[in-house]
Parts: C-alpha cells; structure tokens; sequence
C-alpha cells in the first residue's frame, strides 16, 4: 500500500471572529474567521458545531483586500472573496491541536562564590562559551571568551581574595570582551549575610574590596543574561526570505586553569536556566498567511527595484499590515484527511490539508477560535486535542 505523507496547507487569520448565525461567508469582514455550514455557508456557533450534523463544515476567513480589484481592472476583479478551505467531513479528520503562546525566555547562568576561597597572589581565570544560532551568524563558529582578574595585591596578613571583587573584575571583563558582549547582559551582586539577601554593586570599579579574609556571610553572584537582540527590517522593506531571531543562545562557563582545566571547584557554585523558544511568532504567521496567498495566485512582489509600487497596486501590503509581526499569535491546526475511494494507480492513497487558525495571544478572539476547535473536536466523537493550555508551561509544544 502506497503512503502519502504530505498535507497541503492553508491558513487563517483570525483578527476577528463571527458566531453570528444570521450571518453568511459574504459577511465575514476583512480578517475575520468563522466555522461554515458547508453546504448553506451560514456561520454556526459552538453550540451548531458540536450539534453538527450536516454533510460537512467549512473554515473561513474574510479577504485581507480592501479592493475588489488589481490597479481598477475590473476584468481582474473577486479579491473581497473570503478565504475558505474545503469540505470538512467529521469522520475524516485526522488530529486538532494547539500551539502554546510561549514567548521567548533567555538563557541565565548564575555563578555565586562565598567565603575564603580565591587565594592573594594567583589569578583566577574564568571562560564563558556562548552557542547558538545568533553565535553562529555572527561568527561562523561558537563564542567564547577566557578573562582573568588581573592581579591584586592583598594588605598584609590577608590571605584570600574578596569574592565579590574576583566576580566583579569577571563581569567587568566579559562586557568589554568585543566577541561576548554582544550576547549576554550581567549584573554583579554581594551579600554579607551568607546569601541570604544580596545587593547590587552597579559600578565595580567603585567597589573597594575587603582588607580582612572574608568569612562564610561574605558571599557574591553574577548573572550573565543572554541577551542577544537581533536586527531586522521594518515593514516598508520585509522580505519573506529576512531571516528572523527565535532561538535563544546557551551560556556555558567556569572558572579555568592556565591550562584550561577546570578549577576552583569549591569556590562556586553554578545554576543554569536554558532559553525557551517563543512558539508563534508573528514573523512565522505573516509568511504563512503570504504562502497561502500565494497558493491563490496572489504572490507577494519582492526583490523588484519597483516592488514596493507592485505591491500598493496588488494590495499586498494590505495583507501584510493584518499580522502584528512583533506579536506572539495563539495557533490551531486541524488536519483533513481525504480517502481516494477511486486510486486505480495505488500511487497515493489520500489527500490530506492542514489548516492552521491564528490569533494574537490573550486575545478574545483566542478563547473563542478554542471554544470552536474543542467543539469540532467533540463534533468528530473523539478527543483529538493533543495539547491543553494548562501544560503549556512545562510542555515542549508542537510547532
């Protein structure tokens, strides 16, 4: 048996949602989503989905389009037609599920150091690695940097550097390193109570260490933030092929030898949080919505020294203002499953359409567009929900 594993997709925007069931597809206004009566085309709400029972639905969402028309060719006209996917049979659908609208988390490393530890007359050596997508634009290759504190002449009878001065002299030198800094952000703190509450030093060149061996209620932590931020074109100049930040960068480090060993185990300790990659971005959604006009003989002019004329005049840019690109969007998908009954070839068996419904997250529209999957859901007879928002927090979502 043959085995088709490709979908064709769509997708939908949903700045709005219509539940009104005196309403049609041909009310639905610019951005607006609605579920449809496949073969009435009126609009249904929770309750006439998950009573459905009619030969198919239908997802459906207003043109982008303010104009009927391409340059007031009225032989090119039916742009305000609303975006509409198949027939959806209920028996025939495959899975529903839910994106979380996780937003992007950097990655922290937290090296704290108490008590007599670091001692007078040797230099402590700390190396910090930065990985990641952004390292790997920027150089071709991983980031790291190796810094020392350079040497410090204690006062006679002192036998041990001050933590919050060794810590200190590292931050400062990481944020003046040239390849790093422009990856991470650090704060540098000291505490004389043993960690229990600390207390920033904003300016470590103003810090005057101690004089004396510190004791165990001396105690100081840095916090190297990644902090990469991106940069990218404004509206007027996007491009579908811009590359777009969402991976975080990961920070490793501690303290080293000469040799590059790793050393002054005792004298800190280390705590590592790993970055979240935001899950979706508006970056992702306009390329879809644009791929989705694209599959509807409507392609986004780029790269033309006139594209920018081209797209005014075939209302591109219409399209493009209607995804807050900077926003986190809350996504469904369903995917459609479509039996060939008559496969005389046997070189595919089905076809299968996935559909993918977007909304800014936290948005009214949101928990409407949910109210309405979970009711298709309920409609096919199975729990085909595969991910809750409850677990959004901890669950490595499907994207």
């Amino acid at each position: 048996m043959a085995y088709f594993n490709h979908a064709f997709q769509k997708a939908f925007l949903a700045n709005s949602v219509d539940t009104d069931l005196a309403d049609s597809s041909q009310d639905l206004t610019s951005g607006e989503f609605a579920v449809l009566d496949g073969e009435t085309y009126g609009v249904l709400d929770v309750a006439a989905v998950t009573a459905f029972t009619g030969k198919h639905l239908m997802l459906a969402q207003g043109s982008l389009h303010t104009q009927d028309t391409i340059g007031n060719n009225p032989g090119h006209g039916g742009y305000l037609e609303s975006t509409k996917s198949k027939g959806i049979n209920l028996k025939y659908v495959t899975k529903i599920w839910h994106t979380c609208c996780n937003d992007l988390t950097n990655a922290v490393l937290v090296i704290e150091s108490c008590d007599a530890c670091f001692p007078c007359g040797e230099d402590p050596m700390f190396r910090l690695d930065v990985k990641g997508s952004p390292a790997l634009r920027f150089l071709n290759h991983n980031a790291y940097a190796t810094v020392d504190t350079g040497n410090y002449c204690c006062v006679e009878g002192q036998e041990y550097l001050d933590p919050t001065w060794v810590l200190g002299e590292i931050a400062k030198a990481l944020v003046h390193d040239p390849i790093v800094q422009p990856f991470i952000e650090i704060t540098v703190e000291t505490s004389i109570d043993g960690g229990v509450t600390y207390t920033a030093v904003p300016d470590i060149d103003a810090y005057v260490p101690l004089a004396v061996d510190p004791t165990a209620l001396n105690c100081a932590k840095i916090t190297i933030t990644g902090a990469y931020v991106d940069t990218r074109f404004g509206d007027c100049s996007f491009r579908t092929t811009d590359h777009y930040y969402k991976e975080p960068v990961s920070l490793t480090g501690m303290f080293i030898d000469e040799s590059g060993d790793a050393c002054y185990e005792d004298c800190a300790t280390y705590t590592y949080t790993p970055g979240l990659m935001p899950n979706t971005l508006g970056e992702t959604v306009i390329r879809d919505i644009l791929m989705t006009e694209n599959y509807m003989q409507n392609p986004y002019n780029q790269g033309n020294q006139d594209s920018a004329r081209i797209r005014e005049i075939e209302g591109s840019d219409d399209i493009k203002s209607a995804v807050n690109r900077a926003g986190l969007y809350d996504r469904w998908y369903l995917l459609h499953n479509v039996p060939r009954f008559n496969n005389p070839t046997g070189v595919f068996d089905n076809d299968q359409y996935l559909y993918s419904i977007s909304t800014l997250c936290d948005s009214a529209e949101a928990a409407t567009v949910a109210t309405l999957m979970e009711a298709i859901a309920a409609a096919t007879g199975n729990d085909f929900i595969i991910e809750v928002e409850e677990d959004c927090a901890t669950t490595s979502c499907p994207s």
